[in-house]
């Protein structure tokens, strides 16, 4: 009965592949080992190649030293290649400032990811069966959470596959007694100070008494959401691509205004959905956050910027960007500029200054790292420098000198880039905003006898 649910989780949310390299997490208790057996079970007709991961959270002594002995020697015995290892997860939890099951949590999630890396695991296999899910499911309702946290845990996210998701822990008790499989019990999920541990051996029992079927009730429940929730998606996707400004390598950019002419509630969907997207996971946002996000966008405010875990937003004009890395803020600086190439490391930039006759330069106007001045109107030395109080600055095609704050501002160059923006300056004047605008007073012309190359790259 179990081995015919497992095929059929497995087959409804297409979690394994023939041929499938599955990196196995297995603690010693029993749903891990069970799952193990199971996935033994399947290797044969799915052809499937198994490896056993084990982590030492160097909790428990001398119990956790004995339940690495067991899952090697379980490796041994079923012939399977078993990579572990030992982390202090007290000292992680300490070091980063969080409670012991948050630490735990992460430090499996780093060590699963980085062994399915190193042996070729298309996915990671793990033993969570359906009262994990109700457990996770209760535990985020009394929380607080919406839909996304009701759905409890999902059979798959990401690399992570749960082919015992739709059996419960008395379906996989009674699979192991059956066939004589042996397991490692741990003392410390009778703990009532783990809020897991108190909501399945207190709440669970008490849920129990008005209807003996809660954890598979709750269970459907918790599949009905995700149904609800993967519909959800799919009407989100035409919204998503009507407010999508721009998808780049951990940034999102999206236009305001149209974000702003959805309904509240959709705004905020579209808003979770770039915050998933970015971080892999919603986790630790919370709807406070995703409140605020939206404030910001419609409010009448030109630019904003707030904080959220993992995540920095900025509005700017119509703009929205969502970023997993703030901007580098930078503090004042100048520096001197010779003829050749200067590298700023700091900058992470290079500038190559050369004097040429003008008839053996071919001009440009689509470059933006490069540009041309006439050198008659240079005020030698230079400097790269950025931008001071009462800076003013005379834009190509003028006449008349404006302060640089409005040139910016009418340029569209977010207020959160401006200290960044490098300016080439002689002793008297702006030469170049680099790659946004020449000055007017050194403009090429028809007379220009000798001209000031300016190439700005990236190092």
């Amino acid at each position: 009965m179990l081995l015919s649910t497992v095929r059929a989780t497995i087959e409804r949310y297409d979690l394994i592949k023939p041929g499938d390299k599955i990196l196995v997490a297995v603690s010693g208790g029993v749903d891990s080992v069970v799952l193990l057996e199971i996935l033994c079970l399947l290797t044969q007709e799915n052809r499937l190649e198994l490896v056993i991961a084990h982590l030492n959270h160097d909790l428990r002594g001398i119990e956790a030293e004995a339940d690495a002995q067991f899952v090697a020697v379980l490796g041994r015995k079923k012939k399977i290649r078993v990579e572990s290892a030992l982390i202090d997860v007290r000292a992680v939890s300490e070091e980063k400032g969080m409670g012991i099951e948050e630490a735990g949590r992460m430090a499996r999630q780093r060590f699963l990811a980085e062994t399915a890396r190193a042996v070729g695991a298309r996915v990671i296999a793990l033993g969570h069966t359906r009262n994990d899910r109700v457990e996770t499911l209760l535990f985020n309702l009394i929380r607080g959470a919406g839909p996304t946290g009701l759905q409890g845990i999902r059979p798959a996210t990401k690399a992570y596959i749960r082919p015992l998701i739709d059996v419960s822990r008395e379906e996989v008790l009674a699979f192991a007694r059956d066939r004589g499989v042996a397991w490692r019990e741990d003392r410390t999920n009778k703990d009532m100070t783990y809020s897991r541990n108190w909501i399945r051996c207190k709440v669970l029992p008490l849920l129990e008494q008005h209807n003996p079927r809660v954890v598979a009730a709750m269970g459907r429940t918790a599949d009905l959401i995700l149904e609800e929730q993967e519909a959800l998606g799919m009407l989100l996707d035409r919204p998503w691509e009507e407010v999508l400004m721009g998808d780049q390598a951990g940034k999102l950019t999206f236009f305001r205004s149209k974000l702003a002419g959805f309904s509240p509630s959709v705004r905020a969907l579209l808003i979770r959905r770039g915050i998933a997207c970015l971080r892999g996971d919603l986790q630790g946002i919370e709807r406070s956050h995703i409140e605020s996000l939206c404030r910001l966008v419609s409010s009448s405010r030109a630019h904003g910027e707030a904080d959220l875990p993992g995540i920095n937003a900025r509005v700017q004009g119509d703009e929205l960007a969502l970023s997993t890395q703030p901007p580098k803020m930078l503090p004042p600086y100048e520096f001197p500029l010779e003829l050749g190439k200067t590298e700023l490391p700091s900058l992470e930039i290079s500038v190559t200054l050369s004097i040429e006759r003008r008839d053996k330069v071919q001009l440009s106007s689509t470059d933006q790292t490069v540009e041309v001045a006439d050198v008659a109107y240079v005020r030698f030395p230079l400097c790269l420098r950025s931008r001071q109080p009462g800076d003013r600055f005379c834009p190509f095609g003028m006449k008349e000198e404006k302060k640089l704050k409005n040139f910016l501002i009418d340029e569209h160059i977010p207020f959160y880039e401006r200290s960044r923006l490098p300016l080439l300056c002689d002793k008297e004047k702006i030469l170049w905003v680099v790659g946004v605008r020449l000055s007017n007073a050194v403009r090429v012309s028809s007379e220009t006898d000798k001209v000031l190359i300016m190439r700005v790259e990236r190092l």
